[in-house]
């Protein structure tokens, strides 16, 4: 419903996807008071309207990071039909495949009741399939910086180390696995074969308390699984990231608990945090309550509040090969001394904007790397400007022999 006494404003006109029937409907972008809501006409279903971002001014200041994309190599549609029918890529297309998920199977371990697909096939992608599709993305792609192995549970799949070794290319960066772990809680020989290919494991982690797993998982014995599974990842020398599903008036206290995990070990390369989607299993059970929904800004402010002082909101920007509502990050530089700072703190903001462009990694081009250079050399020369400045000079200075960027 509606609040009459609400302050409301009509941002942009747009078209979406009715949430009954999937029919492409009217659709507009309204302010209402200090949020941002999409609000949808089906014929058939009438209104409807979803929240989109807690915070007007985050919105706003969002959309200056849109920048052009990057026209692929390549596209698989000739002709455009109209969205959503001429997917796969089209002609209208005005960006390249910046984060590419590959789905290996429908199959899963779990029945999580918040699992975005309502119902699974039970099939395996064959292997010839997954080649082609690799194949099709490096001709449209040329280079692609990560790959993700997705489901279902893609560790379930009949011949799931040949399809690692069937997406190991020259032409792929980094191999990722987002898995729940439970395959791996008792496989050493599994999480080696892994690290011994350089793959990343993207565990899907949401705390540690069973009460979390019991209500997103439907399981509260998987809170001693993932704790197993992260201590045999680690003691086997395994890169890992978390992925955590957060849900709100569930797990967002375990936001610090999962950051200072990531904060103590070099073998963690990343955290990403998703909102539950209120969609597929988990729609009835938020069906009516706009109260439970997160936006991007109230993540960030979890993991602001989470990180005891680490992180600001200051330091997250949009990802810009996406829209500025679905991804939102920040880097952190690892010290010598142990300690974690933020990238836009010691970096120019335009040149570490350039870094992450069109892309979900930091650009290494040449071009890139001497404006980063240039960059560096204000930090050496400055006094005073960036937090622990000793140490993260030394630390500066270690990479760039490392990279060589100097002679």
């Amino acid at each position: 419903m509606t609040d009459s006494t609400a302050t409301e404003s009509c941002f942009a006109a747009t078209r979406a996807l009715c949430n009954e029937c999937g029919c492409l409907t009217d659709a507009k972008i309204v302010f209402r008071d200090d949020a941002v809501f999409l609000v949808k006409w089906c014929p058939d279903h009438g209104r409807t309207e979803a929240l989109i971002c807690s915070d007007a001014n985050w919105y706003r200041r969002s959309l200056a990071y849109v920048k052009p994309g990057t026209i692929p190599l390549g596209r698989a549609i000739d002709s455009f039909r109209g969205c959503p029918d001429s997917c796969g890529l089209c002609p209208e297309h005005q960006q390249h495949t910046c984060v590419p998920i590959l789905e290996i199977t429908d199959r899963c371990d779990l029945a999580c009741p918040i699992c975005l697909v309502g119902k699974r096939e039970n099939s395996d992608l064959p292997l010839d399939q997954i080649r082609e599709i690799v194949d099709r993305l490096i001709a449209f792609e040329g280079k692609v910086n990560m790959l993700t192995l997705s489901g279902g549970e893609p560790t379930v799949h009949h011949d799931f180390l040949g399809v690692v070794d069937a997406v190991l290319r020259p032409e792929i960066g980094i191999v990722s696995v987002s898995t729940n772990g439970i395959t791996l809680a008792d496989n050493d020989d599994l999480i080696r074969a892994l690290r011994d290919r350089g793959v990343v494991i993207a565990l899907q982690l949401d705390g540690f308390l069973p009460a979390t797993y019991e209500a997103l998982r439907g399981d509260a014995k998987l809170a001693d699984v993932k704790k197993r599974v992260i201590d045999r990842i680690l003691s086997l020398d395994a890169r890992m990231s978390i992925t955590m599903t957060v849900a709100r008036g569930v797990n967002e206290s375990e936001v610090g608990s999962l950051l200072s995990l990531l904060f103590e070990h070099d073998q963690i390369v990343s955290m990403m945090l998703q909102p539950v989607a209120h969609s597929a299993r988990a729609r009835k059970r938020y069906e009516g309550r706009p109260d439970a929904v997160l936006t991007t800004p109230d993540v960030v402010d979890l993991l602001v509040e989470g990180s005891k002082g680490v992180l600001e909101r200051a330091d997250f920007s949009p990802l810009p090969c996406s829209h500025p509502s679905c991804f939102t990050l920040t880097y952190l530089l690892r010290t010598i001394e142990g300690g974690v700072l933020p990238l836009p703190r010691i970096i120019e903001s335009d040149v570490y904007l350039d870094t992450i462009k069109n892309q979900a990694l930091l650009n290494t081009d040449a071009e890139t790397l001497e404006r980063v250079r240039d960059s560096l050399y204000t930090l050496w020369s400055s006094d005073g400007m960036v937090p622990n400045r000793d140490a993260v000079l030394s630390t500066v200075k270690q990479l760039v022999k490392d990279m060589s960027l100097f002679d």
